[in-house]
């Protein structure tokens, strides 16, 4: 008998403040997500770099390196109906099987064809995976606790992803040209294949009361003014946090200051390091005290951050450009962990609410990338700082007007098989 068909790792009859899951597997869901993470990221940066090695010109690598955000956008957009219904132990388990397959196929790519090709595989991986991961956190949480499940999930991912920079690029730097690279893919390949294992042995199977099927785009609920309002904060915040982390702070470090490469990594460490903690925190606490004070912390947070970080570049001073890393990852923190608690509250259950955080983010993503990328061609890093510092105050008003969405039940959607 596997650990995922012990019944006694599954608390049942609890009240719905309380967790499904024994401790006890909690922790192995948490040391899985956090796995997840090393491995999603592990090859992250170096995706461009073999592409370019392999032939590609920069745009056509750029072009490569978005295919994958690209595909997991079409997956979350045409399969409302049947990505958030599918059984998650099944869903992960394959999702992580085929960014394995991407993952080896890449590391023995003859050209850049293949690698494309490999890269459009992973999504569909990604697109599994980011599917059902959170839904399993929240129905594994229990019905009142979805503030801190979604916390402590995105803790967990977020933690792995933080050190996988580090860990790949160390790999890549073993051998020159592209054997590198490729070396770094194939041990990614093997991480990701440990982890779906690692799902099929220790996740339980849940089976959604709604059955799964294809068709077109369908959001119920999220149509309603107070919805739409929310889904627009959503992608605005968590765009934001995307577009400081890969846009404007190492723009603006490595312009206005001159940090070396580095030492950019290490501040986006930190602060990825701060989004865990704050991410592990305050998701519980929205549950006590309401989502709307702690979104509202977490927009002032980021524009405090935004101001140090304009003074501190204006003054030439280093020590205050890294001191932005404690707020910036605050705000962080609550946009990625916060704001699909919101959807989740407004959507009535984890299917709806986190297929929109989906679409929401990748929209966001995408969106206030370009427009920071825009600002900064146009108006230097000034305006990029400006425009991070007026997205913020955005959330802020927005969420003031959709207003505390706590106190709305979630309806049981699954159950143990």
């Amino acid at each position: 008998m596997t650990a995922a068909e012990r019944v006694d790792d599954i608390v049942g009859a609890l009240p719905p403040d309380q967790p499904l899951a024994s401790p006890k597997l909690h922790r192995r869901f948490t040391a899985l997500n956090v796995a997840t993470g090393l491995t999603l990221g592990f090859t992250a940066p170096l995706t461009a770099v073999l592409a370019i090695q392999l032939g590609a010109s920069p745009f056509a690598a750029g072009l490569l390196v978005a295919s994958l955000t690209g595909t997991v956008f079409v997956l979350d957009l045409v399969g409302t109906r049947f990505l958030p219904f599918l059984e998650p132990r099944r869903s992960i388990t394959i999702g992580m099987l085929l960014w394995s397959l991407g993952s080896f196929a890449t590391a023995v790519a003859p050209n850049v064809e293949v690698m494309t090709a490999a890269r459009i595989l992973q999504g569909f991986g990604l697109g599994l995976q980011a599917a059902a991961a959170p839904q399993l956190a929240v129905k594994l949480g229990g019905l009142g606790r979805v503030g801190a499940a979604i916390g402590r999930f995105h803790a967990a991912m977020t933690l792995g992803s933080s050190i996988a920079p580090l860990t790949g690029g160390a790999v890549a730097a073993i051998g020159f040209g592209t054997f590198g690279p490729r070396l770094a893919f194939a041990v990614c390949g093997a991480l990701a294949l440990l982890c779906a294992v690692g799902a099929w042995l220790m996740l339980p199977t849940l089976v959604s009361s709604t059955k799964p099927h294809l068709g077109l785009p369908r959001l119920p609920g999220m149509l309603r003014p107070r919805a739409l309002l929310a889904l627009l904060i959503g992608a605005t915040g968590q765009g934001t946090r995307g577009a400081l982390a890969l846009t404007v702070i190492p723009i603006v470090a490595a312009e206005r200051l001159g940090v070396a490469g580095p030492m950019i990594g290490v501040f986006l460490t930190a602060m990825y390091l701060v989004e865990v903690v704050t991410m592990a925190l305050v998701g519980g606490l929205s549950d006590r005290h309401g989502r709307r004070p702690a979104v509202l912390g977490g927009t002032v947070a980021g524009a405090v951050g935004v101001l140090v970080l304009s003074m501190g570049t204006s003054l030439g001073w280093d020590l205050v450009f890294f001191a932005t890393a404690l707020p910036l990852g605050i705000a962080g923190g609550c946009m990625l962990s916060l704001l699909p608690t919101v959807l989740v509250d407004l959507a009535g259950g984890p299917e709806i609410g986190l297929t929109a955080t989906r679409i929401s983010r990748d929209v966001g993503f995408t969106a206030c990338t370009v427009l920071a990328g825009a600002a900064i061609s146009v108006g230097g890093t000034v305006a990029g700082l400006a425009l991070a510092l007026g997205l913020f105050l955005l959330v802020a008003a927005g969420i003031l007007l959709v207003g505390e969405t706590r106190v709305r039940p979630l309806r049981p959607l699954a159950e143990l098989s």
